[in-house]
């Protein structure tokens, strides 16, 4: 019994995590897309934009990559303790 709530308490905990990634995910994924076209409308010189502007979202960028990079590092963490308890 005290095995399958060990399986259980790491399944819920890796699936809690699993969603956190696909939210930073996501997240990242709007940032890029969004400095990438601050970056490209400056290039484009189609419309002036702060550089104040650009650096928000390079920062909004370097967060959301940070924020997936801390939950992978959770997640083996997670698997290297239940490897570690099996």
């Amino acid at each position: 019994m005290n095995s399958l709530n060990v399986d259980f308490d790491f399944d819920s905990r890796m699936s809690q995590l699993e969603s956190e990634w696909r939210a930073a995910y996501e997240d990242s994924m709007a940032a890029r897309a969004d400095y990438q076209a601050l970056a490209n409308s400056v290039g484009a010189n189609t419309q002036k934009v702060n550089a104040k502007v650009l650096d928000k979202a390079l920062e909004r960028l370097d967060r959301s990559e940070a924020a997936k990079d801390r939950i992978m590092v959770k997640s083996e963490r997670l698997e290297e303790a239940w490897l570690g308890a099996a």
